[in-house]
């Protein structure tokens, strides 16, 4: 790569585009990137230092997807064209392309463009006449090479010297042959000439030299003023409707905006003639501006009205590029401070992140086999890493549902049992199996004990008469007897229990639990019961015989 400054201009090349194979360029080898110095919708801006000797340029890169090549080698034409102009930015011929990107390089402006300097009340009438000398010498060069720029705003216009010395003109993207036919697409309302903003968008119009004259005046206003004179120059607008007015009217002084008050009767002259709305009486050139320049601009006592003017008209400054205001940033940056928000980054971190993100993005794409063969194992990884975790949430999922089956309360066959047995029933199976198979042997123990007595009462029973049975029935709520099945299959846990016909449950009973506790009680129960019927009839015998 060559990287020599053009410092001739031939006119006989200048609406030739040379086309030729740009070099395939990996940045982050061949550059440091020490800075993003601007960033637009179609465009990076890079300070970088190159590797192999040392020196800071400045790269401008093109996003392929939004720029197509014959726009390229345009821009990066005319730029080496331009270049050797003083009031033109100068370009390198040093051009390549990265996956991304198509890639350029220009001089580096250190202060910045002149949205950045320029206040709320503009940069002063000093040194708005020398940025209107150096701009109007500018579009004159272009002029006569019979090209039109077609971009002209605060945003292309950069500053070398902090008093305004030294300006240049750059971003060719849009410049055109004089009478070619364009496309409206990107203007930028408030410096869009009236007739343009009269095309519909996606329809053609000619571009002219006048057009350049409109936005001159344009950012003119803006650095005396600090203020933009309307949005935009249509009838909709309400200021751009006063100063129509005002431009056609025969009362000047009667009919004049608020904004044109600040300026002397001169710089009325002067906007009035480089802001003409019909563009038939409109200059096709600026070479009458050098005939304002030693004219007072702004009137005596003006500059502190210009602040309450600018407030009263609700004009932000954002509304100058596409950049905010530097005051607008200031504000933001006190008041992050304020809260204890670091404003201020270190340059070596700085650069690190800016490293990282440029591997990280587009512009460093390597060729597509590359790309495939080292995302190929990160794909792989990514996959079988949300596989594993995916199963994991399965398994836990089955295996909390099946901890809520487990607790899930089935409810006994026998509906005679209470509910709150049942319930206490069912907490006794979730003791462990160890104290469960304890429980069970206990259990049958005390039924061999049970139902020896209970064989004994039955035995009492049958030899003393009918007494018991009768009461057994009326405990059953039937008159007669009925018969009762050998063996009843309680649904608890212990179902090999056997319960004899002779100790066969009631319904006040029939709250037993399983537990050998209470089948002892249950048969103490029954013996006393026995006692009871024997006295009874004894006591019956004896009245019959008295």
């Amino acid at each position: 790569m060559s990287s020599h400054a053009i410092s001739n201009c031939p006119d006989s090349n200048i609406h030739r585009i040379r086309e030729f194979e740009l070099e395939k360029v990996n940045l982050i080898d061949e550059f440091d990137i020490l800075q993003i110095v601007g960033e637009g919708w179609f465009g990076k801006i890079l300070l970088v230092e190159h590797k192999a000797t040392d020196t800071e340029m400045v790269l401008k890169a093109l996003p392929k997807p939004y720029t197509a090549l014959v726009d390229f080698y345009r821009e990066f034409h005319y730029g080496l064209q331009l270049g050797c102009h003083k009031n033109i930015i100068s370009a390198y011929d040093v051009a390549f392309e990265t996956a991304g990107f198509y890639v350029f390089s220009q001089e580096y402006a250190p202060l910045g463009d002149l949205t950045s300097n320029v206040s709320e009340i503009g940069i002063g009438e000093l040194h708005t006449k020398r940025v209107a000398r150096q701009l109007a010498s500018a579009l004159e060069f272009i002029h006569k090479k019979d090209l039109v720029h077609r971009d002209i705003k605060l945003d292309n216009i950069l500053v070398f010297k902090s008093d305004f010395s030294r300006i240049k003109l750059c971003d060719f993207g849009e410049t055109r042959p004089a009478g070619s036919v364009v496309l409206r697409r990107n203007e930028w309302l408030p410096y869009a000439a009236p007739e343009i903003l009269e095309v519909p968008t996606d329809e053609t119009y000619i571009c002219k030299s006048l057009h350049d004259v409109w936005q001159f005046g344009i950012v003119i206003f803006v650095c005396l003023t600090g203020c933009l004179p309307w949005q935009k120059a249509a009838y909709d607008d309400p200021r751009y409707v006063r100063y129509n007015n005002w431009q056609n009217s025969t009362l000047p002084i009667l009919r004049q905006p608020k904004m044109f008050k600040l300026v002397s009767s001169r710089a009325q002259r002067f906007f009035k003639r480089y802001l003409e709305p019909k563009e038939e009486r409109r200059p096709n050139d600026l070479k009458d501006v050098y005939r304002y320049l030693d004219d007072r601009w702004m009137t005596k006592g003006m500059e502190k009205a210009n602040e309450t003017l600018v407030e009263e008209q609700g004009l932000c400054p954002s509304m100058y590029s596409f950049h905010s205001s530097p005051d607008e940033k200031n504000k933001l940056l006190h008041t992050l401070t304020q809260y204890g928000l670091e404003t201020t980054v270190d340059r070596c971190a700085k650069k690190d992140r800016i490293r990282k993100w440029i591997e990280n993005s587009v512009i460093v794409e390597e060729d597509n086999e590359e790309e495939v063969d080292e995302e190929q194992p990160m794909i792989s990884l990514r996959t079988q890493t949300i596989k594993n975790i995916n199963s994991e949430k399965e398994r836990h999922r089955r295996h909390h549902s099946r901890r809520l089956k487990e607790k899930e309360y089935k409810p006994p066959v026998d509906p005679r049992i209470p509910l709150a047995v049942q319930k206490n029933q069912f907490a006794t199976r979730s003791i462990k199996d160890s104290t469960v198979v304890i429980g069970r042997a206990e259990s049958k123990d005390a039924l061999v004990e049970s139902n020896s007595s209970m064989h004994l009462v039955a035995g009492k029973n049958q030899s003393n008469g009918s007494i018991s049975s009768r009461n057994k029935a009326d405990k059953f709520g039937t008159g007669r007897s009925k018969k009762v099945p050998k063996k009843i299959f309680s649904a608890l846990p212990f179902k090999n229990v056997s319960i004899q016909p002779s100790s066969l449950p009631t319904s006040s009973d029939s709250a037993i639990s399983s537990d050998s506790s209470t089948i002892k009680y249950q048969s103490l129960k029954v013996l006393q019961e026995s006692k009871i019927a024997d006295v009874r009839e004894q006591i019956q015998n004896k009245l019959k015989l008295v």
